[in-house]
């Protein structure tokens, strides 16, 4: 599996905001200038983010971005799959199948004159070892939250407005 570049900039979009003070939206703008990437890029990711009702903009002056919940209430698996989507990381075509005929067992072990035919790990059984390792991947994702990861002052994760430390 091959993440999009986005899925690391939404990570970081959502960890600026987690230090964000919460009654000041951060400007677009500085986030796009500090990730480095185009206003209009930004946006793309913040929309996907905004539909996992994760971050919302707030218009105007003084507006930009904020989070919509907690940062400990948001885990690495809610940024992934606002970004990713849920589609499975390998589809099972039946192709597997098709092609080895194993739906068809008693006639390829009669074909080929087998007596001891064992298939206890038949090569379909492949895909369910891709979807379990995914399966394990998504709940590792779920176990750690934005909030965990933060830097903290000694004793609770940090609070600021990023605008003085962008904007210098």
């Amino acid at each position: 599996m091959k993440a999009k570049p986005s899925l690391e900039q939404a990570l970081c979009i959502v960890a600026l905001l987690g230090i964000q003070d919460r009654n000041r939206p951060l400007q677009s703008r500085l986030v796009a200038e500090r990730l480095d990437i185009s206003t209009s890029y930004l946006k793309k990711i913040v929309q996907h983010l905004a539909v996992a009702k994760i971050v919302r903009t707030v218009p105007g002056r003084d507006g930009g971005i904020v989070l919509t919940r907690d940062p400990h209430e948001i885990t690495l698996l809610d940024v992934f799959d606002a970004i990713e989507g849920h589609q499975p990381f390998v589809k099972n075509t039946g192709l597997v199948n098709k092609v080895f005929g194993l739906k068809r067992k008693q006639a390829f072990v009669a074909t080929y004159g087998l007596k001891d035919f064992k298939d206890q790990q038949p090569v379909a059984n492949v895909m369910a070892v891709f979807h379990q390792a995914e399966a394990q991947y998504r709940r590792q994702l779920a176990t750690l939250t934005i909030g965990a990861v933060l830097p903290t002052d000694g004793t609770q994760a940090l609070q600021l407005d990023w605008t003085k430390w962008l904007t210098r």
